[in-house]
């Protein structure tokens, strides 16, 4: 019967570790030097404002309120 050699194991869990770790580092510098972050941040907040400017029109349409008239939709 084969037996795990424990410490050969533990050995090849913390590599796996230890290159887990260097990768995240890798991704996090990456990020922060590419402004990633930021550059998220502004096109999220860019599709919400768009979204919100949609559902405004959105709400127009099924409330006749176009610019405020409030006359110009379905009789």
């Amino acid at each position: 019967m084969a037996f795990i050699d424990k410490e050969k194991f533990l050995d090849g869990v913390g590599k796996a570790v230890d290159v887990t770790n260097n990768a995240i580092d890798k991704a996090d510098n990456y990020i922060k030097e590419h402004e990633i972050d930021k550059k998220t941040s502004q096109v999220i907040q860019d599709i919400g404002e768009g979204i919100m400017d949609a559902g405004r029109q959105i709400k127009e349409v099924f409330t006749g309120q176009q610019n405020g008239s409030g006359n110009n939709g379905p009789q």
